[in-house]
Formats: structure tokens, sequence, C-alpha cells
């Protein structure tokens, strides 16, 4: 018996020989995967959020990997398998190579996976069993890693909600390897060697792969893990139409070799073997993983959601009398014809503005932007008058909500103070000087480069002030607001600034058409050139339009 051996962080050679000598066969001799592909029973009741968002509904975002490896240890059934380190490294890099070739066919999905590989004892001898006494093993293997339950299904989404939690994780799948490296036919009692349930939440497959070998474990391993997201199979005899549909975008599996689809392209759910090597995933099956880009804006339709935002009843700060900004973002999932919908995306930041200002940011309720759904609250900086208040949302992936309008009529504080602050509009230095025009008993005044002013102090009132700009040419935004003498705060005003340090270069040179015209050539990066300085002789040097023919 060997102990329960978790490993976290995996730093493993991908180029590995196989452990085992007998020769391989050609890939045209290997026969397919048939019987691979399973439904797993409907669940009886969901106990979480993450148990109603699925183990694994669509192939994006950042993916929990439980690597199981049961040991037997001879307590219940004679043991004839035991893993050596050299095969757990071996069959740990195969699953981590398998789980690289996903993310490098999918690049638009933003993949990532938290590995994690256990090796954990067992009375029963995994490979002397099948399908239909999965549950022995697996209850007991389970059990010993602390998930009891009323089945082994219930243990199985407990471990992988478990390591989804703990990792930060969208999805979670568990990947079972039993040890077949001393088995004359590397298969189940039922002639199983590998086999996945479709959308979750496990896989499971022999070490030796069946026929296929431990040295093209990497490809079947990949091929199981496209049923894990909701791919079907497609060659002829796993008798898929090509109407079938499945995965969270309800994808029909158009290229499926049965009954005469019509088409025939390279696939890791057709050809694991070639289509591996050669880095394939057909159109339908890249659909029902959920990769597919329907407006061709670069986000894959799962991530190509919009947030949206809904305003509470209006009320006042208890403090200030101002009126309050109070709602709920929520990102809306890409639409899922029959599986629950589910968006990754989180709210990033919401926003808001006065009469068509500048937007500023409306703080999270709980202090942090990291969820689908955000309440947020903000204290309007408002004085007396009627306004047209709008907010919008913005999602992890950059899309912004439509804006939602509200009118706003503030009464009983007074009127909005004369502020009026002013910058230079291009400066060639850090140093800024602003302008700011206000009332005598205006009390602070606070500026930064952040709508939010964070860091940012309170100083005291004066007409002008020097402020230094963040390094880097090119556009900036001071933000600016003032403290009344009751203490109230002003909306902040956005000065729109271009920093610009470095002078134009360029060159100069006589047209040799005419003896009294330059010919110039001049480059600015951040502003552009627009004018030019010009002395003839011991004449006074001019300042003339930058033109790139000049006559003198």
């Amino acid at each position: 018996m060997r102990a329960l051996i978790p490993i976290f962080a995996l730093a493993l050679a991908m180029a590995l020989t196989p452990l085992i000598s007998a020769a391989q066969p050609a890939d045209e001799e290997l026969p397919p995967l048939i019987g691979d592909a399973l439904v797993a029973p409907a669940r009886a009741s969901l106990s979480s959020a993450a148990d109603a968002r699925g183990p694994s509904q669509y192939m994006a975002g950042r993916v929990a990997v439980r690597l199981v490896l049961p040991e037997s240890d001879g307590s219940a059934e004679p043991s004839t398998q035991d893993w050596t380190p050299a095969e757990i490294e071996y069959v740990t890099a195969q699953t981590q190579r398998a789980l690289d070739w996903w993310a490098a066919q999918l690049p638009l999905a933003r993949l990532s996976f938290a590995l994690r590989v256990d090796v954990v004892p067992t009375k029963y001898e995994p490979i002397a069993h099948g399908l239909a006494d999965e549950d022995l093993w697996i209850s007991d293997v389970l059990a010993r890693l602390g998930y009891t339950g009323p089945s082994h299904w219930d243990q199985i989404y407990a471990a992988g909600n478990a390591h989804r939690d703990a990792t930060g994780s969208d999805w979670t799948t568990t990947i079972f390897i039993v040890d077949s490296s001393n088995h004359p036919t590397s298969h189940f009692v039922d002639g199983r060697f590998a086999y996945a349930y479709i959308n979750g939440p496990h896989m499971v497959v022999t070490s030796n792969a069946g026929a296929y070998g431990a040295a093209r474990l990497a490809p079947v391993i990949a091929h199981e893990f496209g049923h894990i997201f909701g791919a079907l199979d497609q060659y002829a005899a796993a008798r898929v139409s090509c109407e079938r549909r499945s995965g969270y975008l309800n994808a029909p599996t158009s290229n499926s070799q049965y009954g005469g689809c019509g088409g025939r392209e390279p696939s890791i759910m057709l050809e694991p073997l070639g289509a591996f090597i050669a880095g394939q995933v057909d159109a339908s099956a890249r659909a029902q993983v959920g990769y597919r880009d329907s407006d061709g804006n670069g986000l894959i339709d799962p991530l190509d959601t919009t947030p949206s935002v809904a305003l509470s009843t209006d009320r006042l700060a208890a403090s200030s009398g101002r009126p309050m900004l109070v709602g709920e973002a929520r990102d809306l999932p890409f639409p899922a014809p029959y599986q629950q919908q589910v968006s990754l995306n989180t709210i990033a930041a919401v926003q808001y503005r006065v009469d068509g200002g500048p937007w500023l940011p409306a703080p999270a309720v709980d202090g942090a932007y990291d969820a689908t759904a955000e309440a947020f609250a903000v204290e309007l900086p408002l004085y007396d008058g009627s306004y047209t208040v709008e907010v919008r949302a913005l999602n992890s992936a950059g899309v912004a909500s439509t804006p939602t309008r509200q009118q706003v009529t503030v009464s009983g504080l007074g009127p909005a103070p004369d502020y009026s602050p002013a910058a230079p509009a291009v400066v060639a230095s850090l140093s800024l000087p602003v302008s700011l025009a206000a009332p005598a008993s205006t009390a602070a005044v606070q500026l930064s480069e952040r709508p939010d002013f964070v860091g940012a102090p309170w100083l005291p009132y004066a007409a002008e002030m020097p402020f230094t700009l963040a390094p880097g040419d090119g556009p900036h935004a001071v933000y600016v607001r003032f403290q009344d003498a009751a203490g109230l705060a002003s909306l902040p005003f956005a000065l729109p600034v271009t920093l610009d340090t470095v002078a134009p270069t360029g060159w100069a040179a006589r047209d040799p058409s005419s003896p009294t015209r330059l010919v110039l050539n001049a480059h600015d990066a951040t502003t552009g050139v627009t004018g030019v300085e010009v002395r003839i002789g011991d004449g006074a040097a001019t300042w003339q339009p930058y033109e790139r023919l000049l006559e003198l």
C-alpha cells in the first residue's frame, strides 16, 4: 500500500520515453473509441452555486483538473498493478500535454489549467472491474480523499467543486487513470479502456490506453477531454447523426461520418492520433465545446457577454443630504438553448456621468468588482437643480452596457459654486500649471490623474497650483474637484492634457528644381509637426506653418 501523495506543482518534461516496450500498432490498425461518450445521470438536487453552474459547460477560462491515480492495496482484492514513480511522472506529463494541446488550439478561450495529482490507496483493483461497477473503487478512492456522499456521483462533484473553489477556477473535471502497466490487454473487464461523460463530471482511462499504448496516452486523453466539454464522436462506428446537437451552444455534429454528412474535416473527435499531431479540431467540435465567434469580434460566443444595470429607489445620504446612486450591475450570459446559462466574465467597473460630463467611478459595495453580479452605491456630488445621470457597467471583456438614464432633482443645498479649472492643452514637461478659478470661500481642492482620486490629498485652495503628471508622452486627463466651506465636494472636472517631451526629428534639403525652395521632412510621434523655425543668413528667426515644400 502506498501513502496518499498530493502533487500540486508540476514541472515535468513533455518528451518522456514510453513505459512499455510492446510494439505499437500503426494508426490505421487502431480501432475507434466506440462507446466512450457517456451521459451522467441527472442530479437529484443542486446544493450550491457551483452545482448549478455545472462542472464543464464550455471550454474557456480556468479549469480545475484533478488527476486521480488509484493504488490497489490488496485488502479486498488481489493487487496486480503498482504505480512506480516513473509511471506517475509519465501519466502526469501526458495529461498536462493533452491539456496544453487544447489551450493551443483554442487561443481565444483564455484557457488555463490548475492540475492536481493524487495517488490514492483503494481496497479494489480498478483494472479488474468495468463501467458497471466503477462506483466501487471510485467511491472508495474519493472517501479516502475525504469526500463522502450517497453515491460516487455526489463524491465526484464534491471533489471537483472543492478543487474548483480552492484554485479559483471556472470549471472542474476529474480524470481517473487506472494503472494497467502489468495487464495483458490494458482493458477493463467490459472491453473499455477510455470513456468520458458529456459535459462532465469525469473521465476514466487506463494507463496504457488499450490498443493505443502508453505512447499515445495524450491523444486519447485529449479526445476524452473534448467529451468533457460537450464534443461528440464523429467516426462512423459511433453512429452519431449529423443533426445530433451538443454543448452549451447546442451545435450539430456536422463532421460526423455516420449518415452522409458530406464533409470530412480532420479533427481530434474523428481521428485522435493524426489530429493531435497536426493540431486539428473541426468547426463542429469547436462549436460543441463553445468555441465559436459568431460576429467575428475576437470574443467567442460564451465570452461575448453584455453587462446590465438596474437602479434602486432614490435615497439621500444621511450625512450630507445629497442623493445616492444605488443599484446592481450584472453580466448577462450568452444564451444557451438547453443548459444552465453561465458567464465567466465579471463586472469590472460601474461608471456614472452627470449631464454628459466625464465618466466617473461608482465603487462596489463590497469593495471590489470581481463577481458576475455586483451592488454599487455612490453619493452624487450635486447642488440644487435638475440633472440627467447616466450609469453604465463594464465587464472583464471590456464590453460596456447601454447607459441607464435617471433624472435627479436636488433641493435644499444651495446653488453650485462657480468652479472653473483650466490647464494648457499641451505641455513639454511633467509640471502642469493648473488654474483654479473658484469663489474665495472655497476650502480645498484635489487633483489627480485618477477619477476616483485614490491617494490624492485635499490641498488648501489656491487660484494657481502646479500638478506633476505621470511620466509617459501622450494623452493624459487631470481630474479636479473642489470642496466648499460646508465641506461639500463638487463634481470632478476632467482636463485633457497632452504630454510631449520629445522634440520633432527630421531634415531639410534644397529643392533641386528651385533654388528658393526647401524640401522638409519632419516627424513627431505625439502631437505631430505644426511649425518650422527658419533663419536666413544673419536675419531674425521666424516661425512658419510646417509644409513639406517651403518657399524662402
